[in-house]
């Protein structure tokens, strides 16, 4: 129904176009060939609404040569309008039609006719762009380029070229982005003289392009730009000289190290570095005094890497550098020359007034340590001290991580105070460097984070129970089996795995909960045999009862019962008292039996006697 409620108000519509349309060309000369026969008007402007329903409608209609010729309609709207539907209709035969709008009076209309044919790949269209290339409008020249880069139109390099030297800059650097995305090597004597250009930004560009075209090759028309008087020049040729990993331009880069711009000095170190140009050392340390900490640290790391161990004397002074990223990288620089004397100078820096000096100065103690390169062991644990008091919680956990590996037990009453400290990171060091101390005395105040309200506290608790108590720590952390966090659970059992095998450990416990079941039952089982069977029975409950005991002392679920504990002896007490009930039992059982059986006897051995 909605399909033929569709065709019939299509139908009207059309009529009443075409009705409209002949009232007002009843002069119409403009006649379109083809199979459809209409009129087009010379002028529809006075109805825009009018007109771009008409085309909408046409547009439905497919009805492709009813709209081309209002690409030649006197206004502009109708024109862009008409390049537009064409464009939505994959209209390709209209091409030869569109062509011509991209010379167009109005921009609008010669931007939509570039658009369409762009959309449409023609590449018949390319002689017309390229002669979009003489259009004095800079844009227009731009835009023609773009177009030309989109249709892969090789065959305008030559055309493109001479927009190197265009008047307008924006043209001249479009120019040399559509021909570097060419890679149109034809055009490189035409691109080098743009690194003569008076634009500053298209000199940039130029040394990119040429970098891209020419690799190596590119390096004369570089460094004769490292003498540019603009610092961004200066600064992006050296850039350039890095990638291309430039030894022949040293003697130029060492020029620049005593250039006015921070930024070309830094550069200039780290190019110097990259090409490993040690012949630059000496230049290179005067600018351990730059006025500019990130010349400063630049010089120390490539006088590290020229000189080695003779760079130390000049370093070291450096650690006392107003700045805090000097003086890190001239720790880091000591400690990989390995400086002997480097341990009492990292010391000082504990008390340094910025963290992530004071930071770093641990850290390195720590490697010290672990590299057998430590002096003065003691003095060192009595100067990280006083840091696990420190306001920031990252000084406090590094110092609790120096003093672990540092192996300081003499400090574990003040690093286990920090069990109460407020951030958490801090506590979980803490845990782990009591786990790594072996500091026994501690396990009740773990015992005591098992059930702490933070899942990473609890994993921490529980590995470092695991770690000072071994298997006897297991009962202590099964609750955390059951824990409602999933990352608890999975930690515990896999840590639990490791330690005991799944398997045999249930095979444990149940054996043992039946040895707690059968153990009373055997007390009492002597009761109902005698003779040989009473002796078995007997056996039986002493076998039993040292089989409790054993699985007792490894069951990992049920420590309460191992010997020497409240309830194991309990219960094994309770053991001998239900045997010696039985016991007890058995003779007054055996003593009654034997009056019964005597007693008849006696008497006819006393008739006997008086009848005799």
């Amino acid at each position: 129904m909605k399909i033929i409620l569709r065709f019939i108000f299509s139908m009207i519509l059309i009529l009443v176009n075409h009705t409209a349309l002949a009232e007002k060309t009843k002069n119409c000369t403009n006649h379109p060939s083809g199979a459809e026969k209409g009129c087009v008007p010379e002028n529809l402007g006075s109805s825009k609404t009018y007109v771009l329903k008409l085309l909408q409608s046409l547009a439905e209609q497919k009805s492709i040569p009813s709209i081309t010729p209002f690409l030649k309609d006197s206004e502009a709207y109708v024109r862009e309008a008409a390049i537009e539907v064409l464009g939505q209709l994959g209209a390709k035969e209209a091409i030869p039609s569109i062509i011509p709008r991209l010379h167009d009076s109005d921009s609008a209309v010669r931007n939509k006719a570039i658009n369409v044919l762009v959309q449409f790949h023609a590449k018949e269209a390319i002689p017309s762009i390229v002669a979009l290339l003489e259009e004095k409008d800079s844009n227009v020249r731009i835009k023609a380029m773009e177009v030309l880069l989109h249709l892969e139109a090789r065959e305008a390099i030559p055309a493109i070229i001479p927009q190197l030297k265009d008047d307008e800059s924006s043209v001249r650097l479009a120019a040399i982005n559509t021909l570097s995305e060419f890679r149109a090597n034809e055009a490189v004597p035409s691109i080098t003289e743009l690194l003569k250009d008076n634009e500053s930004a298209i000199r940039i560009r130029t040394m990119a392009v040429l970098e891209l075209l020419q690799g190596k090759e590119a390096l004369p028309g570089i460094l004769s730009l490292l003498k540019d008087k603009d610092d961004n020049v200066r600064l992006a040729a050296i850039k350039a000289l890095q990638d291309l990993d430039a030894k022949k331009a040293v003697p130029s880069i060492i020029l620049l190290l005593n250039d006015n711009n921070v930024k070309l000095r830094a550069s200039a170190i780290e190019l110097l570095r990259k090409v490993q140009a040690r012949e630059a050392a000496p230049k290179i340390t005067p600018l351990l005094k730059d006025s500019n900490p990130e010349v400063r640290s630049n010089a120390i790391a490539a006088l590290e890497e020229f000189q080695g161990e003779k760079s130390i004397p000049s370093i070291t002074p450096l650690l006392k550098d107003v700045f805090a990223s000097v003086r890190i990288q001239a720790i880091n620089s000591l400690f990989r020359l390995k400086e002997k004397a480097l341990t009492s100078q990292v010391i000082v820096l504990l008390n340094d007034n910025d963290i992530q000096v004071r930071t770093r100065a641990m850290e390195i103690l720590t490697k010290l340590q672990e590299d057998n390169l430590l002096f003065n062991k003691n003095e060192v644990i009595s100067s990280v001290l006083p840091l696990l008091k420190d306001p920031n919680k990252n000084i406090r956990t590094t110092a609790v991580n120096t003093l672990t590996v540092l192996q300081a037990k003499e400090a574990t009453p003040k690093i286990r105070s920090l069990l109460q400290d407020k951030e958490v990171t801090v506590r979980l060091a803490v845990i782990a460097a009591l786990a790594k101390l072996q500091v026994k005395e501690a396990i009740p105040n773990l015992v005591f984070f098992i059930k702490n309200g933070d899942p990473k506290i609890r994993i921490g608790t529980m590995n470092a129970l695991l770690d000072l108590q071994g298997t006897e720590a297991i009962h202590t952390i099964v609750p955390l089996l059951d824990d409602k966090v999933i990352d608890v659970r999975t930690a515990t059992e896999e840590r639990l795995a490791q330690i005991q095998n799944p398997l045999v450990t249930t095979l444990i416990n149940k054996t043992f909960i039946l040895m707690m079941v059968v153990c009373p039952l055997l007390a009492f089982l002597p009761l109902f045999f005698s003779g040989k069977k009473f002796y078995v029975s007997i056996g039986m409950l002493i076998a039993a009862v040292f089989c409790f005991r054993y699985l007792a002392s490894i069951t990992p679920y049920y420590p309460q019962f191992k010997e020497g504990s409240s309830w194991g002896g309990i219960y094994q007490w309770g053991i001998l008292v239900a045997f010696g009930i039985t016991i007890f039992l058995k003779v007054i059982w055996y003593v009654i039996t034997i009056v019964f059986k005597r007693s008849p006897s006696v008497e006819r051995v006393d008739k006997n006697a008086r009848y005799s």
